[in-house]
């Protein structure tokens, strides 16, 4: 007796228990492969995902067993289903992307077949052996998930590579027309901006002072900033800085001052990194 057991599913996907219950059937002889053990226990087995490869799966009576597929995969949708040679041996249940069931007979030794949304896998329940651990869990690595991954993976890293060169080729020193006024101990060693950043070095050990920028009002704001090296990166430009540590103040005042900027196309203001957001992936 062919048996078709849908977990999960909608009544309309029962349409395909036919065609279910026909692979269940007409499987040919076949060369079987036994998962190996993932670590040291040999009840705990993991296979490389293969349509074409039917996965002997050692069982005793008493024992259940798991098989969990891949993240996100269920047995669900109008083409899903599985299918037991012999369902009257077995209880079986299912839930999210994990299968779970276990002998009622001492010799149910069938064939499971699982039509999940990605894939179709075939399976050999077998009476253990003589001192064969059997599976208590079974767990599938997936090459064609694997090529997706390294694929997406690869286009960001071409991403970022075209967007670092992008901002290396308009990163340079687009403006060192500064003048300065007041306590010329704060005064870095240079200072120059890119239309996005502004960049003041102190090739020196000396204390870094505050920077703000000085508001058409005439305030201050503190800005944003990092130290990469001996350099403090602003993440703006401004007409006007003011620099103050302790009782001293030093004036900045930006000749090359331009209001638009330049667009920042790393999405960054870490040198060297670029940020790639989820459209782009």
């Amino acid at each position: 007796m062919t048996f078709i057991l849908k977990l999960g599913c909608s009544a309309h996907a029962l349409a395909t228990s036919s065609a279910i219950a026909a692979a269940v059937c007409a499987l040919p002889a076949h060369a079987l492969t036994t998962p190996g053990p993932c670590g040291t226990d040999a009840h705990i087995r993991c296979a490389v995902f293969d349509s074409t490869e039917v996965y002997r799966v050692p069982f005793r009576a008493g024992t259940a067993t798991l098989i969990q597929l891949e993240p996100g995969e269920v047995i669900d949708g109008p083409a899903s289903g599985m299918g037991m040679g012999d369902s009257k041996a077995w209880k079986v249940g299912a839930k999210s992307n994990w299968i779970l069931f276990k002998p009622t007979e001492a010799h149910a030794d069938t064939n499971l077949i699982l039509v999940t949304d990605r894939r179709r896998y075939a399976v050999e329940l077998v009476t253990a052996d003589r001192g064969e651990a059997a599976v208590w869990s079974l767990n599938f690595t997936y090459p064609d998930t694997r090529a997706r991954e390294a694929q997406a993976t690869a286009k960001k890293q071409a991403l970022a590579a075209d967007r670092a060169r992008s901002s290396a080729a308009t990163s340079v020193h687009a403006n060192e027309n500064f003048d300065m006024q007041g306590d010329t101990v704060l005064a870095p060693t240079s200072m120059w901006d890119d239309g996005r950043f502004t960049y003041f070095r102190y090739a020196t050990t000396r204390d870094l002072p505050d920077i703000n920028r000085v508001l058409p009002d005439g305030s201050e704001a503190l800005v944003n900033s990092h130290v990469d090296g001996d350099t403090v990166v602003v993440h703006e430009t401004a007409a006007k800085f003011m620099l103050r540590l302790g009782q001293s103040v030093l004036g900045v005042r930006n000749n090359g001052y331009t209001p638009d900027g330049q667009f920042n196309t790393t999405g960054t203001t870490v040198p060297g990194t670029v940020r790639i957001t989820k459209e782009h992936q």
